[in-house]
C-alpha cells in the first residue's frame, strides 16, 4: 500500500482509550502533536486543564498534577521536565513506549497501543492521545464528520475553544505531508492583524457553531466546517487531508524527504 492508504487505514482503527484516570484539573504538556492535543483538552475544558510547553515549564512552579503526552517518550525536554518535578507533583505519561525513560519517571502511566509499518505522520496516534485526555478530564467527545474542503498552500487555519488545537494540528499536518507553509489563530484574535496577511489565501474555520464563525462567512470567503467539536473537525480535517493528497497525487511525506532539516530537528529533540 501507498502512504495516502496507510494513512486511510489507521484512522479508521479504533482509537478509543480508557485511562482509567480521572482529574479536576491538570498542566498538559507535550511537544508537536503532543502540545496541539493538550491546546485541545484546555479549550475543551474551559482551562480546567492548561496546556504549557515542555521546555517553558521547566521555570515554572507546579501547583496541579501534570500530565505529560509523548507517544515516543523520547523528546528530551519531556525527560528533562518530568526529572525536574518528580516527587514535587504527581506526573502521569501518556505514551506508545511504556519501557522509555519518560515513562520510567511517571506516577502513573496511560498506554496506547499504538504500532506502525512504517513512518507516518501523526494521526491515528494523535486521535489516541486526544481519547486519553478526554477520559482523563471526564468529558465527551463529540460525533460526526463534515465534507471534505481541498487544502491549498499558504492556507489559514481558525480554531475557537477546543478547535483552536486542531487548527494547530492542521498547521503541523500541512509542514510534515507537504511542506507547505500556513498559518493558525483563535477566532477572535485572527480578525485583530492576521486578517490582513490573508488576501488571497484559502482560510478555513473548524466551526464551534459560534455565531461569529457565521458572521465572518457573510462578510469574507471562508470555508466553514460543519462541525461543533474537535474530534468531528478532526475527522473532517483528515479526510480533507487524503482528499488534497489525492487530487494532487501526492504519495510521499515530505518531513521524511528532506533529510537535511530533519536531521536538525532530530538533533534539537532528542
Amino acid at each position: 500500500m501507498g502512504i495516502i492508504e496507510d494513512i486511510e487505514e489507521e484512522i479508521k482503527q479504533n482509537y478509543k482509550i480508557n485511562s482509567g484516570i480521572k482529574l479536576d484539573e491538570a498542566y498538559v504538556t507535550g511537544a508537536g502533536d503532543s502540545f496541539a492535543a493538550s491546546l485541545v483538552i484546555e479549550g475543551k475544558t474551559n482551562g480546567r486543564f492548561r496546556a504549557i510547553d515542555p521546555y517553558d515549564a521547566l521555570c515554572m512552579n507546579m501547583d496541579k498534577p501534570l500530565i505529560i503526552v509523548s507517544v515516543s517518550g523520547k523528546p528530551k525536554s519531556n525527560i528533562n521536565l518530568a526529572r525536574k518535578f518528580k516527587g514535587k507533583t504527581k506526573i502521569y505519561v501518556i505514551t506508545a513506549n511504556p519501557e522509555s525513560e519518560l515513562a520510567k519517571l511517571a506516577d502513573e502511566i496511560v498506554y496506547l497501543p499504538y504500532k506502525t509499518k512504517r513512518v507516518l505522520p501523526g494521526t491515528l496516534s494523535f486521535m489516541m492521545s486526544l481519547s486519553a485526555l478526554y477520559d482523563i478530564a471526564n468529558v465527551e467527545e463529540d460525533k460526526g464528520c463534515g465534507k471534505e474542503i481541498p487544502i491549498e498552500d499558504r492556507a489559514f487555519f481558525i480554531g475557537k475553544g477546543e478547535n483552536y488545537g486542531i487548527a494547530y494540528f492542521a498547521y503541523l499536518k500541512l509542514a510534515e505531508i507537504f511542506g507547505w507553509s500556513s498559518n493558525f489563530e483563535r477566532l477572535e484574535q485572527f480578525f485583530h492583524s492576521p486578517i490582513f496577511s490573508s488576501r488571497t489565501r484559502q482560510v478555513i474555520i473548524f466551526s464551534s457553531g459560534d455565531e461569529r464563525e457565521k458572521e465572518a462567512r457573510k462578510l469574507m470567503n471562508v470555508n466553514l466546517t460543519e462541525c461543533r467539536g474537535a474530534f468531528c473537525n478532526l475527522r473532517t480535517f483528515l479526510k480533507s487531508l487524503i482528499f488534497t493528497m489525492r487530487i494532487k497525487n501526492w504519495n510521499k511525506i515530505y518531513f521524511l524527504e528532506d533529510k537535511e532539516i530533519l536531521n536538525i530537528s532530530s538533533a534539537m529533540i532528542y
